[in-house]
């Protein structure tokens, strides 16, 4: 028996010291338990606190759908654009009793609304030399417009401006199968209005 007690009074001794040692030694980490939050120090105590979650990292955000740029505005002939059954006049300036210069004020970027009126006497006159019938026809209004540096607002992709000779002024057409074709490639839906032009 009393071996016994000397036996476990010795490994008691032996083994405080391991103790002693691990309780002076730094804490370890472990890799697999999750960190504590900390608590905010404004934090009463016997309140609980409420410590906010991580942050996460934020995506950048997209935008709604596709977006279809402007182009600069494109000038035709009215009379052999309308030749195609889906290229529809949407909109027309020429009223009251100057078409032209309504129709161009309209339509020309701000830019270039001074040279309108310059516009406007050389057209004139074209149309004197034509015996007083008709404005000059397209391809030297279009010239003109070059030389006078008269530029048309930008406009989308499927539309353009028809040149009428027999008003010397601008309307604004829209060649309903290239914004049904664009309207396809950018999965945007068809607008109800236009699905009537949406065949081959």
């Amino acid at each position: 028996m009393r071996r016994f007690m000397f036996c476990l009074l010795a490994a008691s001794l032996s083994g405080c010291g391991e103790f002693q040692a691990a309780m002076d030694a730094p804490p370890k980490e472990n890799a697999a338990a999750p960190k504590a939050a900390a608590v905010p120090a404004n934090v009463q105590p016997g309140q609980p606190a409420v410590v906010a979650p991580a942050a996460q990292p934020v995506e950048a955000a997209k935008p709604n759908g596709p977006i279809i740029g402007k182009t600069d505005g494109k000038i035709v002939d009215l009379v052999e654009a309308k030749k195609n059954p889906k290229v529809v006049e949407v909109d027309s300036k020429i009223t009251g009793s100057d078409p032209l210069t309504t129709s161009f004020n309209a339509y020309v970027s701000i830019t270039t609304k001074a040279s309108v009126l310059a516009f406007k006497h050389q057209m004139e006159l074209m149309k004197e030399v034509n015996g007083g019938k008709d404005y000059p026809p397209y391809k030297e209004a279009v010239q003109l417009m070059k030389q006078l540096k008269v530029e048309v607002a930008s406009l989308p992709p499927w539309q353009m401006y028809g040149y009428d000779a027999k008003t010397g002024g601008l309307v604004l057409l829209e060649d309903k199968g290239e914004k049904i074709r664009l309207y396809k490639a950018n999965n945007i839906p068809i607008e109800e209005g236009d699905k009537q032009y949406d065949m081959p």
